[in-house]
């Protein structure tokens, strides 16, 4: 019985915070832009495919299009992996409550499907709410010449 106590409270620990940062994703875009790099960074297809759209359309660093289901495919699959990556420079504008443009730079290293990257980009990432949620409808890659 005494060890029932200490994991019951820590059970309810973990509940608030997941409750806690699963509502902020829900409020905040500029949360819900960050929570995307980390997924990518994580590699966790399963929370990228929590924040994203049914519709989402990436435009990668080389020009092409890329839908949600092919970039959540190929994080689960291990053809997108991104070793390092740093988020800077973040501005996040919001519109009439339901639709928001974070822009910025993003500093990674990886590779996708076997061909290496270590690229500095611009990135735009738009998020709109559907269902009271943000959901990510767009992101587009573009790079700094250095």
């Amino acid at each position: 019985m005494k060890h029932i106590v200490p994991f019951i409270i820590a059970l309810l620990l973990t509940t608030t915070t997941f409750a806690q940062q699963a509502n902020t994703l829900a409020q905040d875009p500029t949360a819900l832009g960050n929570a995307f790099f980390k997924a990518l960074l994580d590699e966790d297809s399963k929370t990228l495919g929590s924040l994203i759209s049914s519709d989402l359309d990436v435009i990668s660093f080389d020009g092409q299009s890329v839908d949600g289901d092919v970039l959540i495919q190929g994080v689960s699959g291990g053809f997108v992996l991104v070793e390092t990556g740093t988020v800077a420079d973040i501005v996040t504008r919001q519109y009439n409550s339901d639709a928001a443009v974070m822009t910025g730079t993003w500093k990674a290293k990886g590779n996708i499907q076997g061909q290496a990257f270590d690229n500095s980009v611009a990135f735009s990432l738009v998020s709109a709410k559907q269902g009271g949620t943000w959901k990510i409808v767009n992101v587009q890659f573009t790079p700094l010449h250095q």
